[in-house]
């Protein structure tokens, strides 16, 4: 058996990424993993010495810092070895208001970590994913990007929604774009469904009024009330991810973006 598969989870220690994290340790007995994010919770930021090393690196950083990206894929190198697979799941939903009133710095924070984050991240493990797949051409997940983006990007648009849907429209063509540049590799995109993290929990508790449209603010309440079939659990979208990681499913063809289930259409069929 060959080196252990080395994955490095950007967003990796919050949301549906801290899942993929925790789906990864469980699926897999050997895979080493770097986690890269903000706000690490003690659970996470512990990982090092309790999760038998196979957790050598988290790394407390913000994905918007150049300073701060670097150094992560420096310790990825320095105490793994190399990148083999890169999982992105940082993301902001706010700011949310209104076009017309809007602040465009917020905006602008918005596009820095939804999408320059996410590009500046993988341009930086662009050398790493290559090597990864030269060495290993039978393994579908090795040299392997999977990125996290959102049905908001095209078919989905709510009021004050203007920042969110734009970075993930920008997000959704940038994964096509690195597939079309980058046939050597697979970059894939995953949408979640709605899941119950903390980046909606205060649209789904309805705090937006006079932002949103009344309707709007209904439909997230119903679906609320409705529970696990309209809000789900962040283990599903991250345990389909981890395993789109891990090689267990090849997923879609490199550059598309579609739903977990679709990607993992086998052992999620929970509803």
């Amino acid at each position: 058996m060959g080196e252990p598969q080395r994955i490095l989870i950007v967003g990796g220690g919050q949301g549906i990424g801290w899942e993929v994290t925790k789906a990864i340790l469980r699926l897999s007995p050997q895979a080493r993993i770097a986690v890269f994010g903000i706000h690490l919770e003690e659970e996470v930021q512990n990982l090092p010495t309790t999760a038998n090393g196979r957790v050598p690196v988290v790394s407390e950083g913000d994905v918007t810092s150049d300073n701060d990206r670097q150094l992560v894929v420096k310790e990825c190198l320095e105490e793994m070895g190399g990148i083999d697979t890169l999982v992105f799941t940082a993301g902001v939903i706010t700011p949310i208001e209104r076009i017309e009133k809007v602040n465009m710095e917020d905006v602008k924070r918005s596009f820095d970590v939804n999408v320059f984050g996410c590009m500046a991240m993988c341009q930086l493990c662009l050398p790493y994913l290559r090597h990864s797949r030269t060495t290993n051409l039978t393994n579908a997940a090795y040299g392997k990007a999977i990125i996290l983006s959102s049905g908001c990007d095209k078919e989905i648009s709510y009021h004050g929604w203007m920042p969110y849907c734009t970075t993930k429209a920008a997000l959704t063509r940038f994964i096509e774009m690195l597939a079309h540049e980058e046939p050597l590799l697979t970059v894939q995109g995953v949408y979640p469904k709605l899941t119950r993290t903390k980046m909606p929990e205060d649209v789904i508790a309805g705090k937006y009024k006079g932002i949103m449209a009344d309707h709007e603010i209904e439909k997230f309440r119903v679906w609320n009330e409705i529970g696990v079939e309209m809000v789900e659990p962040p283990e599903w979208c991250g345990e389909a991810v981890g395993k789109l990681a891990l090689g267990l499913y090849p997923g879609g063809r490199s550059g598309e973006s579609l739903d977990y289930n679709v990607h993992v259409p086998v052992g999620l069929q929970r509803r």
